[in-house]
């Protein structure tokens, strides 16, 4: 199958490099010139465990370009993996999506051979069968369904482990504006996947709800277990991994996310709780979870950075270990760590941090730090995600007699 990806980023990437390893003629289409450069000259770098060496083993299987011009002749295949950004309402903008399918569209003006265009960008409710749809007619001037078909196959992934996930796929969500759309997908999608899974077909409004939804329900699990845990400080006598473990064994709930540690954060799950929230109040729903969820993961940050202020004085130096939003990754995006530095510079402390993914974080006004560093000036210490080195770390703030807060008490 002829392919082509649109938006080389952390999702694209590692799509790309997958359906290139499973024979298909990919091309791989972004805006940035500069990345595009890179990647055909083999220069680009990317901690996404085993990217590189997908993109190495299948060079002669890629093509990188900046512009779909002259080559959608061949193409029977179209992922969209732009970004959508969060409006101040929460909800997504549609903004880069419409631009990419207005130009394939004008593109495929003339086509008289069917080709599937698939948005995996996350979009809200009701953009497929709206906008996208009526740009793609208008600036293609063809009815979807004789040549033109659409699809909604947002991807279920973490950072630091895409491709592992994107070929043991809990499910495969299609929404589909035709049957024959949704096959083309899945031929492709089943040729990435490395076990048997459910494909569930679905219309495209019903595809667009489940992929908030999923992500939602599972904030939704983090914050309850994180308010257990503030439950399970004011009765004392408790240890709430043996209650959030019980709790996960139910089968009607499961123990994945079931843990109290930190707040949620990273570029999908604080967005996607938004833009539920926004979408129930359009709905004129009573009650909202998704807000309620926000709202205690807002207050549970605020809660941890309160318990660090009353373990130390005024004067004291803050370390943070571990500022990526989770490991595996140098994404930084709301990350809890991030998160409560500020409420602790905000107090007026001085805060130093740290991370073993390599992050830098330019936006706080806090030092980046190596790890002998921070271990020898900060007088405290926050660990705020897993870490590779726990273990040797906190050896070392014990023996030099200082102490410290392990958020998931690794």
């Amino acid at each position: 199958m002829n392919i082509l990806v649109i938006g080389l980023g952390k999702l694209g990437l590692p799509l790309l490099a997958l359906l290139a390893d499973s024979n298909h003629k990919v091309y791989g289409m972004d805006k940035s010139r500069d990345l595009v450069e890179s990647l055909k000259s083999q220069t680009f770098k990317s901690s996404e465990v085993g990217l590189m060496d997908l993109l190495a083993k299948n060079k002669s299987q890629i093509s990188y370009v900046s512009s779909i011009e002259g080559i959608l002749e061949t193409i029977d295949l179209v992922f969209i993996i732009v970004p959508t950004p969060s409006e101040p309402s929460g909800k997504f903008s549609n903004h880069y999506v419409l631009e990419v399918v207005n130009d394939l569209g004008r593109s495929l003006e003339h086509r008289d051979s069917r080709i599937v265009i698939n948005v995996v960008s996350t979009v809200m409710p009701g953009s497929c069968d709206g906008v996208i749809t009526k740009a793609i007619e208008k600036s293609s001037g063809q009815q979807l369904g004789s040549n033109i078909g659409l699809c909604y196959s947002p991807e279920f992934i973490a950072l630091g482990s895409v491709i592992k996930d994107m070929q043991y796929p809990d499910m495969h969500l299609l929404g589909t504006s035709h049957p024959w759309a949704g096959d083309v997908l899945e031929v492709a999608l089943k040729s990435i996947t490395k076990v048997s899974v459910p494909f569930l077909r679905m219309n495209l409004l019903e595809a667009e709800l489940v992929k908030i939804s999923v992500n939602n329900f599972v904030t939704m699990k983090i914050s309850f277990a994180n308010s257990l845990l503030q439950i399970a400080e004011y009765l004392g006598d408790i240890d709430i991994d043996k209650v959030t473990r019980a709790i996960g064994l139910d089968s009607r709930i499961g123990g994945r996310y079931m843990k109290a540690a930190a707040p949620y954060g990273g570029p999908c799950f604080p967005r996607d709780t938004r833009a539920l929230t926004s979408l129930f109040k359009e709905s004129g729903a009573i009650y909202s979870l998704s807000e309620t969820t926000e709202k205690i993961n807002e207050e549970y940050a605020k809660y941890i950075a309160n318990k660090v202020i009353s373990y130390v004085n005024q004067a004291s130096t803050i370390g943070i270990l571990g500022i990526s939003y989770k490991s595996g990754t140098p994404v930084i995006d709301e990350s809890p760590g991030i998160e409560i530095g500020k409420m602790l510079i905000n107090s007026g402390f001085n805060v130093l941090l740290w991370d073993d993914e390599g992050p830098i974080s330019s936006g706080l006004k806090a030092k980046n730090c190596r790890l002998d560093e921070i271990l020898k000036e900060a007088e405290f210490f926050i660990i705020a995600r897993n870490i590779e080195k726990v273990d040797y770390i906190v050896k070392s703030i014990r023996e030099n007699g200082k102490k410290y807060l392990d958020l998931w008490r690794q």
